[in-house]
């Protein structure tokens, strides 16, 4: 199982548009105002720095994964112990991911559908491309998704020129400051901390070595189509507005209409994303197989698959109000996985190996 850098950028980017612009352009609003978009420039920086360091974390170790080389550092116990916390996180993260994708599309376009079975028939999506061609066929899915995905929205941009007014963006800077734009900005920057999937990667890609520059590229390109969506919603429904829409770009879409002729765009947006989100939420069972079956010792780590995909579902049908689960991505995801899991441990992951190399170099 080997994957280009060039395949790998198309994952990275499919996966991180996906959510950045459906979900944290509202938030940001709501947190920073008209001074939003600048927000998302701070968050595609801290982006860019967490992200070289997940990337140089996994190419000392480019061999191994989390699971592994959590282990070669902390001890077997120890490492385990992280292992596990990791992968408890990603089954959360993707069930809660399966949930909102299952909402969204029942409130869209299937009113009457019980959640369950569309998001059965996602789980079913998932399961296939992993078990029949594992990472590669996730890749390979993602070189036709991607393209597709950044071409909608694109057009999606230009056709809502016409319903843009530019003095809503105003005045920049006086009415915030630094404090709620730099607290706005953590929230598009904890999605782009998804590229710590990388850590689970690294293995599968043909050169690790070149790992660097795709990676980062696939954060700088969501980062600037979240940027231009975020001025778009601002300039296009105001700051009340578009704070309290939980989708406002697919909002503007609906928005768009050209003489009667072009509109009822977002029909080809949902499906466009639907491609988008079959690629994360095959991502995460991918890596939650995988890295399960290295946690428990089992060798044929599709058999894993048979008791992810279930748990997954599982947790995604839920209710969204207990544990607060409705919030998930303020209540658990900004406050507690992203300091700890995307920041935290993957600093202290990078010490400890440089303080390791440089003891056996000494040695």
């Amino acid at each position: 199982m080997k994957i280009s850098t060039w395949q790998l950028f198309w994952m990275f980017t499919t996966l991180e548009i996906s959510m950045s612009i459906w979900l944290t352009i509202s938030p940001t609003i709501e947190i920073a105002k008209q001074d939003a978009w600048i927000s998302i420039v701070v968050a595609g920086i801290i982006g860019l720095g967490l992200t070289t360091i997940l990337v140089r974390v996994s190419q000392r170790h480019p061999s191994q994964t989390l699971v592994e080389f959590a282990q070669k550092l902390f001890g077997k116990w120890i490492g385990k112990l992280i292992s596990l916390l990791y992968l408890v996180v990603w089954y959360s993260v993707c069930a809660d991911i399966l949930r909102i994708f299952s909402l969204f599309i029942k409130q869209i376009l299937f009113h009457d559908t019980p959640v369950w079975s569309i998001s059965a028939l996602m789980m079913a999506a998932m399961v296939y491309i992993t078990f029949a061609g594992s990472v590669e066929a996730i890749a390979r899915f993602s070189e036709l998704a991607g393209p597709l995905i950044i071409v909608g929205i694109v057009i999606s941009f230009t056709l809502n020129i016409p319903n843009l007014h530019i003095a809503l963006l105003l005045p920049i800077y006086a009415d915030t400051g630094i404090m709620p734009i730099l607290q706005g900005s953590l929230v598009n920057a904890s999605f782009l901390g998804e590229s710590m999937m990388i850590m689970m990667l690294t293995p599968f890609i043909a050169k690790p070595e070149k790992l660097l520059k795709p990676i980062l590229l696939s954060i700088c390109i969501p980062s600037i189509l979240a940027l231009v969506a975020t001025i778009m919603v601002i300039a296009t429904f105001g700051t009340s507005i578009g704070s309290s829409m939980y989708f406002p770009y697919f909002a503007m879409v609906r928005f768009i209409n050209y003489l009667e002729f072009i509109q009822n765009m977002d029909v080809w947006i949902v499906f466009i994303w639907i491609f988008s989100v079959l690629v994360k939420l095959s991502m995460y069972l991918f890596i939650n197989s995988y890295g399960s079956a290295q946690l428990l010792g089992i060798q044929k780590w599709r058999r894993m698959i048979i008791f992810t995909a279930p748990v997954i579902f599982s947790i995604s049908l839920i209710p969204a109000n207990v544990f607060g689960i409705l919030d998930y991505a303020n209540l658990v995801w900004t406050t507690f996985i992203f300091p700890i899991f995307i920041v935290g441990i993957p600093i202290v992951f990078l010490i400890i190996s440089l303080i390791r190399g440089r003891h056996l170099q000494e040695a």
